[in-house]
């Protein structure tokens, strides 16, 4: 197995952890290295740390999430405003339950200046637009609509002395999310 094969396995093996429900942080190095079958030395090779590895295998499952929405499946049919809404209020939802790693994952992606996340709402953008917007008029509405999210998620205890929204709060956190795409989408 090459190096970029056995990383990609590594990281495969984790998104199937959490896909299965797995607890993030209660994973281990040494049940990732038994489950992708690889010692925990090319773990630690590959990876700078624990929370490296699973910053990258929890960005790749919520990808993987979002990409659902934008594929014929459950949500096909659905209005692309309400699938994009649900969309964002489902990846909010798992990102509340993993707070602690989301956190990390956000501020090293803002640090990195990490553009690649914001595409995966292109999509969904490109459905209720149509061709009223160009590629690169979505990629700056993805990136207006998917920043502030991730800013208040950094410090929710500050968003709330902010705003007055309590992230949360499930009603108003999905109440913010309603707002920020509706105010974004406003011809």
């Amino acid at each position: 197995m090459s190096g970029t094969d056995a990383r990609s396995n590594i990281i495969k093996t984790v998104v199937a952890m959490l896909a299965e429900g797995e607890d993030v942080e209660k994973i281990t190095v040494r049940q990732v290295a038994e489950r992708a079958n690889v010692g925990m030395g090319l773990i630690n090779y590959h990876f700078s740390s624990k929370n490296a590895l699973l910053g990258i295998a929890v960005a790749n499952y919520m990808a993987t999430m979002a990409a659902g929405f934008a594929t014929p499946g459950e949500y096909s049919g659905s209005d692309p405003v309400e699938k994009l809404k649900t969309m964002l209020t489902k990846l909010y939802s798992f990102a509340e339950q993993h707070e602690k790693l989301i956190k990390f994952t956000i501020t090293q992606n803002l640090l990195d200046g990490e553009m690649q996340t914001p595409l995966f709402i292109v999509p969904l953008l490109k459905e209720i637009f149509g061709d009223r917007r160009d590629s690169i008029q979505l990629r700056i509405i993805a990136l207006q609509m998917l920043l502030p999210i991730q800013v208040a998620s950094i410090n929710p205890a500050e968003f709330l002395l902010y705003s007055g929204i309590d992230l949360y709060n499930e009603r108003q956190r999905n109440h913010y999310i309603e707002t920020l795409v509706d105010n974004l989408l406003q011809p």
